[in-house]
């Protein structure tokens, strides 16, 4: 069990977070129009990941040779196909503080401001072994970054675009999503110690007591590796919406 004060330091740290991300729901501030490029440098997001349909096996197009040239934190690329979610995932890594939320409000060419950029925290592991690995990305007006995420509190939309992928320098890793759900904002990788099996347990019989979406036929145990992508609400301060994905294959890349 945490200590309180742990408890507060941890609850401080997100009261922080999630008072810079309200200011991007609501858009203040945030200096985003409709039809803005949808990630901070627009040309690594036409020139790396424009290579065939969402989902298409487009190794060669995601060189991380070069997209560590322009910036030496990204670890990954997400995918999700019927959303506008097709991004570099980064981590901070020269960071002490394995919660560094240095991306919140840098864009992936290290510039300071919105749209941010989709990141880890350093607690996570960046090859995706975590029993659960937690990505961020801000709910842009723009309909940017993780906003389109939204679609899945739809139950047509949820139960018909379910497929997650994820590229590393050594994997494809595809997910199936399981779960869209209103969930209290709080430090999960902090909050839930997955080292051990039974906080994987109380994680998911908590993400099932929650109000949204959870597919009946995607069976989830404590054993699976689950990809959490979070993101917030444009109306509710204190929760977010978390979209949930169990990890159904894992192959070495194309070479």
């Amino acid at each position: 069990m945490r200590t309180d004060r742990k408890r507060l330091w941890s609850a401080a740290a997100v009261l922080a977070a999630a008072v810079a991300a309200a200011a991007v729901c609501s858009g203040a501030g945030d200096g985003m129009t409709p039809g803005a490029p949808a990630s901070g440098p627009g040309a690594l997001q036409t020139t790396v990941s424009g290579a065939g349909p969402a989902g298409e096996n487009d190794d060669a197009a995601i060189d991380f040779d070069a997209l560590r040239e322009q910036n030496g934190d990204i670890h990954a690329w997400i995918r999700i196909p019927g959303t506008g979610v097709d991004y570099p995932v980064l981590q901070k890594r020269d960071s002490t503080d394995p919660y560094d939320n240095y991306y919140l409000d840098h864009t992936v060419d290290l510039k300071e401001g919105y749209p941010g950029a989709v990141y880890s925290h350093a607690v996570n592991a960046t090859d995706f072994g975590d029993p659960v690995t937690v990505l961020y990305g801000h709910n842009m007006k723009d309909g940017s970054m993780f906003a389109s995420l939204h679609s899945y509190e739809e139950e047509a939309f949820f139960e018909e675009n379910r497929m997650v992928y994820v590229w590393t320098p050594e994997a494809v890793l595809t997910y199936e999503i399981f779960a869209a759900v209103n969930f209290p904002d709080t430090l999960i990788t902090y909050e839930y110690d997955f080292s051990r099996e039974e906080e994987v347990g109380r994680y998911l019989d908590d993400i099932g007591g929650c109000a949204g979406n959870v597919s009946e036929d995607c069976a989830v145990t404590e054993e699976d590796r689950i990809l959490t992508l979070s993101t917030c609400y444009s109306d509710q301060e204190f929760n977010r919406l978390l979209i949930e994905a169990v990890l159904v294959e894992e192959k070495e890349r194309e070479r």
